[in-house]
């Protein structure tokens, strides 16, 4: 039973967000992992699609002022920002309650509290899903529909409380209280074949085992939903689940590709395929694919801004991570095995040498055969010494590697523990004002980004004098690639610039410009406008500025 349950709540857990392509009598993964490769390639254009949707909604919203209107616009940021970041869409729904009980429609009311209930499951914030919930009175919900998401909402949350609850006897008692909900499913007299009563069918086939009937209810569910869109791809995902339940691998791996895809595709930041695809391609030993995608799930996470989420990604993260770490000490070893060998033909190279000429007097008539011989030792001497220097080099850059990864772990690992210690401290406090039902407190404290600024504050100086400290000559060096007029100059000691900031990332590796974007919090056009406004002002080609940055500190 609690294996059943266990399983249930995963289904909830990872399926709100995913999708599918057509299907194929043949499956080739390799050409499926290169289609998902190409999406995220394109990542920047699927999310400024979303982004001028959002926007557009926005100056929509600010243009009319009766209040139907201004609800429905405001259920569309929602709809749009649910699987994009998670905080705005709590803010919409929260919107559409106000105007809802404004226009006094209870109906509307009803389902906007518990659309809110349900996104503070998703996540994580189980205390608030549980307050919404226990604010409304069932005896008060008149419209099936809703009272049909009041049981869903109620299941999820107690399954979800179970899943993650660490204290046996509650932990049943979650489970209980959520199959209850479960069963009451339908009471309600609403149609079992719409999508939400087939999905629910489906999760009790899983729990029971059933993969044949699961995947039979899927089958239905496929033929109700547009190709291509959100629900889509969540029922795509469940047919994943369909079928790692019946253990077919091959199945397995096409479904959850095809659900990465959509996401990428559809800028769906609440990614849940992702990191599962990166968790069986490391069970595959496909190392270099699954430590690409779970970084990648790993910057939406941040995007979506959800504790819940970071906290499944990172056991993945760490296990790639260490993953990586061993195939390092291992391609060490192997260089230390080369250069020993070198130094073995070295050797053997001295001996035939010495040998040679030992024997030139004695072998006078062999003297034409000698000499060629030593120009192929000759040339086998280069061949050697261009080894070693290749070798050395690697070296010096294999240590330089080691000392940033060194330095770099030990300021994380500082400042992840750093960061617990503030997000306790924050939780405590939010707790503290929820108990005492101090709303305004708890709204202006939420709603409050001097917080946000001050974090981001204490980023960049830890970045700068981390980067400082491993790099101290890098800005001289930076500028010694400029023209005078272009050079730039730090605001303060121990205090680097966007401009440095950027190359410094570049230096480091992270040319992306998304990503520079993403950590230094500007647009990406932003970004494209500072490298380019730098590279103007270089001494030579500036097509190879970016190169030259790289090898600084070498």
């Amino acid at each position: 039973m609690k294996s059943m349950n266990r399983l249930y709540s995963i289904c909830f857990l990872l399926a709100m967000m995913l999708p599918v392509n057509a299907w194929a009598d043949k499956i080739d993964l390799e050409q499926v992992y290169r289609q998902l490769d190409e999406a995220i390639e394109q990542t920047d254009q699927y999310v400024m699609a979303r982004e001028n949707r959002i926007q557009g909604l926005k100056a929509a919203r600010g243009a009319v002022d009766e209040p139907r209107a201004q609800y429905d616009l405001s259920r569309s940021l929602y709809d749009e920002y649910r699987p994009y970041i998670s905080d705005s869409a709590i803010y919409y729904i929260g919107r559409c309650i106000q105007l809802a009980e404004q226009m006094g429609d209870r109906i509307r009311v009803d389902e906007c509290k518990l659309l809110l209930a349900y996104q503070c499951t998703e996540s994580g914030m189980y205390h608030e899903a549980m307050d919404v919930l226990n604010s409304m009175d069932t005896q008060q919900i008149n419209d099936p529909r809703n009272k049909r998401r009041y049981y869903i909402t109620s299941a999820h949350l107690y399954h979800e409380l179970g899943y993650y609850c660490k204290v046996p006897w509650l932990q049943s008692e979650y489970y209980a209280k959520g199959d209850h909900y479960n069963h009451l499913i339908d009471t309600t007299g609403v149609s079992a074949t719409d999508d939400e009563a087939l999905q629910v069918k489906e999760i009790e086939c899983l729990g029971a085992g059933d993969a044949v009937g699961a995947l039979r209810y899927n089958d239905m569910r496929l033929k109700q939903v547009k190709e291509g869109s959100h629900q889509y791809a969540i029922v795509a995902f469940y047919r994943y689940l369909d079928y790692a339940l019946q253990g077919d691998s091959v199945q397995t791996r096409y479904w959850v590709t095809q659900s990465a895809i959509s996401d990428v595709k559809n800028a769906v930041m609440d990614q849940g395929a992702m990191w599962e695809l990166a968790n069986k391609l490391m069970a595959d030993g496909d190392m270099n694919r699954a430590y690409r995608y779970i970084r990648f799930a790993w910057q939406c996470a941040n995007t979506f801004n959800t504790v819940k989420r970071n906290n499944q990604i990172s056991p993945v993260l760490t296990a790639i991570s260490d993953n990586y770490e061993s195939s390092l000490k291992r391609a060490n070893r192997q260089l230390l095995v080369l250069a020993i060998v070198s130094s073995l033909l070295a050797a053997l190279f001295l001996g035939i040498l010495f040998y040679s000429n030992s024997q030139r007097k004695k072998l006078a008539r062999a003297r034409n055969e000698l000499s060629e011989r030593n120009t192929q030792l000759a040339q086998l001497n280069s061949q050697l010494s261009d080894l070693n220097s290749q070798l050395r080099d690697t070296n010096v850059q294999l240590n330089e590697s080691n000392r940033v990864k060194d330095e770099y772990v030990g300021r994380f690992i500082h400042l992840c523990s750093f960061y617990i210690d503030r997000l306790d401290e924050m939780r405590k406090r939010v707790n503290k004002m929820v108990k005492s039902r101090d709303l305004d407190a708890l709204f202006q404290f939420t709603g409050n980004s001097e917080l946000r600024d001050k974090n981001l504050a204490e980023l960049y100086e830890m970045f700068d004098s981390t980067f400082l400290h491993l790099f101290p000559n890098f800005v001289n060096d930076f500028n010694a690639l400029l023209r005078p007029e272009s050079r730039v100059s730090l605001p303060e000691p121990g205090t680097l610039n966007t401009d440095i900031r950027i190359f410094a990332l570049i230096r480091l590796g992270i040319e992306d410009s998304s990503r520079i974007a993403e950590f230094l919090h500007y647009s990406v056009n932003t970004i494209y406008n500072y490298r380019a406004k730098i590279k103007n002002g270089a001494i030579g080609d500036r097509d190879t500025f970016e190169a030259q940055v790289k090898a600084i500190g070498m």
